[in-house]
């Protein structure tokens, strides 16, 4: 019985020639060849979190080779698949809790991202202070923080005497996203952490 009336569920309409060199994708042939499938898995041990279309344009391949390598990789439990939003992020197998998928989900997400990033240095930052960093609303950066503190991922506090509120990383958060930042920049020659460690959204 086919897949299709099975109801077993692929993410293409494949169709492999007898050498299994190509498959038959929406349409096209595309490579199925496993050293592109090997550099897909590296990139997402790299960058962990990476959604189909960040794979397709950093290595320059076609949405339909990516689709068909990711969905090998995941079934062969080489990968792991998590629904964040609209987008369907790819980690490592076993190599993080589902905490930790979380943060590092939100921390490839532009502006929330960049909060992050912010967030994990010394410095004890205002509401206006933040904003200013990044150069966004009061109102913009309100919506932000209600959402990262409802998810259990920021705090908020009175700074005394000064009459303002400030923000900071819960303690379990704080350790993920500076190893985070630590292995995205470690091997850049001039590292700019907000730049290296979030993604495109």
């Amino acid at each position: 019985m086919s897949s299709q009336q099975s109801g077993a569920a692929t993410p293409l309409s494949l169709l492999a020639n007898p050498s299994g060199a190509w498959i038959f994708a929406d349409g096209q042939y595309i490579s199925a060849n496993t050293t592109t499938r090997g550099e897909i898995m590296a990139f997402i041990l790299t960058n962990p979190g990476v959604y189909l279309r960040e794979i397709s344009e950093d290595m320059g391949l076609a949405m339909g080779v990516v689709q068909y390598h990711t969905w090998v990789l995941t079934k062969d439990g080489e990968v792991e698949e998590r629904r964040s939003g609209r987008y369907r992020r790819f980690f490592g197998a076993g190599r993080y809790q589902e905490g930790d998928r979380i943060v590092i989900s939100l921390l490839r997400q532009g502006t929330t991202g960049k909060i992050l990033v912010a967030l994990s240095g010394n410095e004890l930052l205002t509401h206006m202070r933040l904003a200013s960093i990044l150069h966004i609303s009061s109102q913009a950066l309100s919506w932000q923080m209600r959402r990262l503190k409802d998810g259990g991922i920021v705090e908020t506090f009175e700074i005394q005497g000064r009459g303002e509120r400030g923000y900071r990383l819960v303690d379990k958060v704080a350790p993920i996203i500076r190893s985070q930042i630590h292995q995205r920049t470690r091997a850049e020659p001039n590292p700019i952490p907000v730049a290296a460690v979030i993604g495109k959204e």
